[in-house]
Formats: C-alpha cells, sequence, structure tokens
C-alpha cells in the first residue's frame, strides 16, 4: 500500500530540501524504494545539478543526477530566484495548474513512499491561481511543517498550522529545522512551539553529514510512514 507525504514550511528557506533528504536517506536504509517529487523550482542553476533541490533528493534516493532525471522528478525549472508563478511569467512561460497535478499523479508509487516537496511556504503562490495550500489539498497528503528559528517565526508556524487545519490537513509533526550553522538553537524554538500545539515537535539541529541527521531522523521516518 502506497503512502505519501507533503513537505512544506513556514516560509522559504527554513530546511524543506535537507529534511525531505534526511527522510529519503532513512527510508532507503530501511530498505524502501522512495519517490521524490519536486514540482517546481526556481533560482535554479542547470550548471549545479547536484546542487539543486531536486538534485539532493534524488542523491537521497540513490538515483543519478542529469537533466532527465531532474525533469522526471520536476516539473517546471526557472532560473530566476523568485516565487515560482513570478519566474515562469518573467520567462515567458504559462503554468497550467492542472497539468502539474497530473505531472505529479501520474508518479506517485503504489509500490512505496512518495515524498512531495513544496516550493516555498503554505500559501506561497506556484502559478498565478494556486498555492501549495492548493496543491496540499488536492494530493491530499500528510503535511510534515518545517519552521526556522527566526525572529517572528512562532507566528509564522502557528498561522500555517491554523491555515492547514482549516483545511482539514493533517499534520504528523513540525519539525525545526536548524538549515544554516548561526541560526538560533532549534530547541528553544520548539518548546515555545510545544506550548501551543499538541502536534509532535522535532528538532533538527544543523549538520553536515548523513550520519548526524540520523539521531532524530530515524524516530521521525518510523512516526510518518510505519
Amino acid at each position: 500500500m502506497s503512502s505519501g507525504l507533503f513537505v512544506s514550511a513556514i516560509g522559504t528557506d527554513c530546511g524543506k530540501t535537507h529534511v525531505s533528504a534526511a527522510l529519503l536517506r532513512q527510508l532507503v536504509l530501511g530498505g524502501q524504494t522512495p519517490v521524490a517529487l519536486k514540482p517546481l523550482m526556481s533560482g535554479y542553476d542547470p550548471r549545479n545539478l547536484g546542487g539543486s533541490d531536486a538534485g539532493r533528493l534524488l542523491s537521497a534516493c540513490g538515483h543519478p543526477i542529469t537533466p532527465t532525471t531532474v525533469g522526471d522528478i520536476c516539473w517546471k525549472r526557472f532560473e530566476e530566484p523568485s516565487a515560482p508563478n513570478v519566474a515562469a511569467r518573467r520567462a515567458g512561460v504559462a503554468l497550467d495548474y492542472k497539468q502539474m497535478l497530473q505531472f505529479l499523479k501520474e508518479r506517485i508509487s503504489t509500490a512505496g513512499p512518495t515524498l512531495v516537496e513544496g516550493a516555498g511556504g503554505v500559501m506561497s503562490p506556484l502559478t498565478d491561481n494556486s498555492t501549495n495550500l492548493d496543491l496540499m489539498s488536492d494530493l491530499q497528503f500528510p503535511v510534515l511543517l518545517v519552521a526556522a528559528n527566526y525572529l517572528g517565526a512562532v507566528s509564522h508556524t502557528l498561522t500555517a498550522l491554523a491555515v492547514l487545519e482549516q483545511r482539514g490537513l493533517t499534520v504528523p509533526a513540525v519539525v525545526i529545522s536548524q538549515p544554516w550553522p548561526h541560526a538560533g538553537p532549534p530547541a528553544i524554538f520548539a518548546e515555545e512551539i510545544a506550548r501551543w500545539t499538541s502536534i509532535p515537535v522535532v528538532t533538527a539541529p544543523f549538520s553536515r553529514t548523513a550520519k548526524d541527521d540520523r539521531t532524530w531522523v530515524s524516530g521521525l521516518a518510523a512516526r510518518l510512514f510505519g
């Protein structure tokens, strides 16, 4: 039986790809064959495939990173580091939400876990008439919410949780990531978020190796995928 997860965040640069890649590596270590999907990317450098979000997800799954494999999991890519709909508009590309949704549905695994990583935050626009929230609602996957410790992040996290609940989406956990070395420690932020929600809160301290990530990701993967 297939299982799915949508990885979203309270904003950009919160560590979605780091958390997603750690989960995928853990699933592979557990003998599973996950499918990773990143429907839209902006700020994409075709000369650095391995450093792209899609490249990192492919690597975590143990797949080669080529223009073809990146295209297999990522519907559209734009070099401008803007919201995907803005980058597409400036590139003269029309984004059709229904086509993107069909792209994803054709690739959702029936044999193992499927992880879909959004672009930006919960309410970030994907096309000129749809947001990540619309995509999450249509896919009906549980949503893993990634947050990072910065001024205002408590409000952003609680707002995101309220919007997800309003749409009837399940949030199995909140991950407080530390995506850069100088970011505030996640533990204090996690304690504050836990005051306001009964949803489990997991801390993902900054790390440089996949081995370090196993200290927090193994339990999270078991909770999310069984």
